[in-house]
């Protein structure tokens, strides 16, 4: 049952990944989705409130979208692999950079 809705889960973070990927002018825009997956919990969460991680040694659930609940579990995340922790607010910043 665990692994079933984990697979949801995923999959769910997938397609809000990829319709996350608008279209204008020719030109794609990365925007964030409203809900991503919890790399601790697998759960869904507000990205609002979300902590990401960037510049790890691993991948995350969602690529680009790679999000902890709790600021205390994304650290300690980067504190085994790597990386940095980042705000809402930060992460769409390096966004707009990495257009």
């Amino acid at each position: 049952m665990k692994k079933a809705l984990l697979i949801v889960l995923v999959a769910l973070s997938l397609v809000s990944s990829q319709a996350a990927e608008k279209t204008s002018n020719n030109a794609t825009q990365k925007t964030i989705p409203d809900y991503l997956v919890d790399a601790k919990s697998f759960g869904l969460i507000d990205a609002k409130s979300a902590f990401f991680i960037i510049n790890s040694r691993k991948y995350g659930v969602m690529k680009d979208h790679f999000a902890f609940a709790k600021e205390e579990d994304a650290k300690e995340y980067v504190k085994i692999n790597g990386g940095e922790v980042l705000t809402y607010e930060e992460y769409a910043k390096e966004l707009k950079k990495k257009k």
